[in-house]
């Protein structure tokens, strides 16, 4: 009998050599499985893994990072799952759903999957994901003159509160903070710089303090952050409205989530397996 059930602290160890060794071909080895299920911003003692067991063997586990995030509404939880994997002996018994079930059974938890493969697609729809996001916002610099701004925001900027937890929370990860003196006022950006492809760099958004701000200024925001060729600057479209890009993109595989505490402009990519393992975004 298929038992599903949180992985406990003394188990972490099990479950990241169950993961190093289903995933010979990720870029990361132990240290990174090590990093990706360390539940960072959850707590050692926190849920980190859903798992699937035949007896007293591993045979399927579910990753995930916890946070409190801060909405107008106070602060709400939230759940990223990252990688899963069930045993090839062991397919075609329904584990993986029953694994992203358990994972978000909690009404009060706000679920994403940022980083779906296509071949999921099928169970992500059969689990009852809505989409996210599936468009991206791009502008290209135009050569206007820069803003004033500072890419050491937690040593020279006066952050409010929120701001400056989420910065500090993501000190260490290579993300590029700024903030920028629009003429409205000050704009927290958190950029991941990323070659997708051989024509350019892309600037992604993966945070935006104020995004009324961005929308208004995204161009003199470009003009400030960007090399004057070969780069661009993306956000995915959720996240501000209003905005005049100069295109609009189909991301390749939308973003998912499932819950309904948190708004899908409140749902940006921190906090994620995204920033935690400095993947490239489709």
């Amino acid at each position: 009998m298929n038992t599903i059930t949180f992985a406990t602290p003394d188990q972490r160890n099990q479950v990241e050599a169950f993961m190093l060794a289903a995933f010979p071909r990720a870029k990361w080895g132990a240290e990174g499985w090590t990093r990706l299920l360390a539940n960072r911003w959850g707590g050692e003692q926190g849920e980190f893994a859903v798992t699937a067991w035949d007896g007293d063997t591993l045979v399927g586990v579910m990753g995930m990072n916890d946070s409190l995030r801060h909405t107008p509404r106070g602060p709400k939880r939230y759940r990223n799952l990252t990688s899963w994997y069930v045993l090839k002996s062991h397919r075609g018994m329904g584990l993986g759903e029953k694994l992203m079930h358990a994972a978000m059974a909690d009404p009060e938890v706000t679920s994403t999957n940022l980083t779906s493969a296509k071949a999921a697609l099928p169970l992500v729809d059969r689990i009852g994901f809505k989409i996210l996001d599936a468009q991206r916002l791009v502008w290209r610099p135009s050569g206007t003159a820069p803003l004033p701004h500072t890419l050491v925001p937690l040593d020279d900027a006066p952050l409010n509160a929120v701001d400056a937890q989420v910065l500090a929370d993501h000190d260490d990860l290579g993300l590029k903070p700024v903030v920028i003196d629009t003429p409205d006022g000050p704009l927290t950006l958190v950029l991941s710089v990323k070659q997708k492809v051989d024509e350019y760099v892309t600037h992604e958004v993966v945070y935006v303090g104020q995004p009324p701000l961005l929308a208004r200024h995204a161009q003199a925001v470009t003009d400030t952050l960007l090399p004057e060729s070969a780069a661009v600057f993306s956000i995915d479209s959720r996240l501000i409205t209003g905005a005049q890009p100069d295109a609009v993109e189909q991301i390749e595989v939308p973003r998912f989530y499932k819950g309904t505490s948190m708004l899908p402009c409140e749902i940006d990519h921190m906090y994620s397996e995204v920033v935690l393992m400095g993947m490239k975004l489709y």
